[in-house]
């Protein structure tokens, strides 16, 4: 039995995902710990998985994790000196506390990790520990990869650069102390480039990324592994036989409820049922009068929607669309930000749905759009084609596969 610890972000669309990989390697008989925060223990121990709490100030993770674009002082450069700091933060806080519980000093803790699976938005404990202990780390990415092809966002200045520009200068030293106490003898930058690198577990499929075939073995293309996770308690379908759309933007992007009025607007007229999630976003009343054939939520569950489902309406959400997709649903993708509108943009060029800007919606653009999709055959075909990349890929059991394979050379290391 090997132990596998996952460090992934606190975020809903990073952790979910890597939920049923868990299921999946303790049913192969492998040990898993999760260090998360305190709000996913329920979801991590559902998974037979351990759990290691830390402490995360949740307004701050969300006013870094989802910056204020459209403030006057936002700026590319000051969203990377706030991810970096928080990481910062976040490691120096946990890092010790991590290496007592694992390891300790001198080996005595509960247990190193044979494989870390790290997301390598999150902060860097994990990469850190299995630097100092010689253990493989594999990422865990639940969108784009990037390399010398394709990249979601334009080139960046190298960690030289970043440590000569006063903004950055003190965080680059800060974070070059930090590997120094830890023995981690390598330069900011080979450090960043080992997180950002190396073997990698990416939900999706393949034919979904940019430049998809310009990525080595190494790189495996999973597919969405969300479809066996629910939180939501149960849903009832309507019975009607009609058919149903269901509207989510999400947890990050949901407090518009101009977007809400539009979308029940857009249906309240028609032979569709209609399922609105909006995950708290929405006050009581702010729909206004709601007809009886149009259902509004907090939270429901989302796989049991789409088993129902003709057509989904969301914010863009990259496991989101493909949850949809390996469905049978094709989609309308509202984007709200860089990643979304890559998604809604790729969705759009594999002819699975259709990209709306946040602008553009209205109650008559999003009745049209539906109508289009659900009535094309050629919209069918797209779906099913992408719906069997998305069966090839394989899902939970090929991800498992991925990190058990970084078990065998760490074991002939070992020996």
């Amino acid at each position: 039995m090997a132990h596998i610890a996952f460090f992934i972000l606190p975020a809903a669309g990073h952790v979910n995902p890597t939920l049923s990989v868990a299921r999946e390697l303790v049913a192969r008989g492998h040990r898993v710990t999760y260090a998360l925060s305190e709000n996913y223990r329920e979801r991590v121990l559902a998974t037979g998985a351990e759990f290691l709490p830390y402490v995360l100030d949740q307004d701050r993770f969300w006013d870094t994790m989802v910056p204020k674009q459209d403030a006057a002082e936002y700026t590319d450069q000051q969203e990377f000196v706030n991810m970096m700091t928080w990481m910062l933060d976040l490691t120096r806080q946990t890092l010790g506390d991590f290496e007592r519980h694992f390891g300790g000093g001198d080996g005595d803790g509960d247990g190193r990790p044979d494989v870390f699976v790290c997301d390598p938005s999150s902060f860097w404990s994990g990469h850190i520990l299995a630097a100092k202990w010689g253990v493989p780390v594999i990422r865990s990415t639940p969108t784009y990869v990037a390399n010398e092809h394709w990249s979601l966002h334009p080139p960046v200045d190298t960690a030289e650069e970043q440590a000569e520009d006063p903004r950055t200068g003190a965080l680059f030293e800060a974070v070059a102390e930090l590997l120094a106490e830890h023995r981690v003898e390598k330069s900011i930058g080979d450090f960043a480039a080992e997180v950002h690198s190396g073997p990698a577990l990416v939900y999706l499929p393949r034919a979904f990324q940019y430049a998809g075939d310009t990525f080595d073995e190494e790189v495996r293309f999973v597919g969405p592994c969300t479809s066996a996770n629910s939180f939501h308690g149960e849903w009832e379908p309507p019975g009607t036989g009609r058919p149903l759309v269901l509207i989510s933007l999400g947890t990050l992007y949901n407090k518009q409820p101009d977007f809400f009025r539009a979308c029940v607007e857009a249906f309240r007229d028609t032979d569709w049922d209609v399922v609105v999630t909006h995950a708290g976003g929405v006050a009581e009343g702010e729909l206004g009068d709601v007809p009886p054939h149009i259902r509004v939520y907090d939270f429901a569950p989302q796989g049991a929607v789409l088993a129902h489902a003709s057509l989904m309406i969301n914010h863009g959400g990259t496991s989101t669309v493909l949850q949809a997709v390996s469905e049978g649903v094709p989609v309308i993708a509202v984007p709200q930000m860089a990643e979304l509108h890559a998604t809604a943009t790729r969705a759009e060029q594999l002819g699975v749905g259709a990209k709306v800007l946040r602008k553009d919606v209205t109650p008559e653009r999003l009745r049209e759009t539906a109508l289009a999709l659900t009535g094309s055959a050629e919209v069918r075909a797209a779906v099913a084609r992408l719906r069997g990349e998305i069966e090839a890929a394989g899902g939970p059991a090929a991800a498992a596969d991925a990190v058990e394979a970084l078990l065998v050379p760490a074991a002939a290391a070992a020996a």
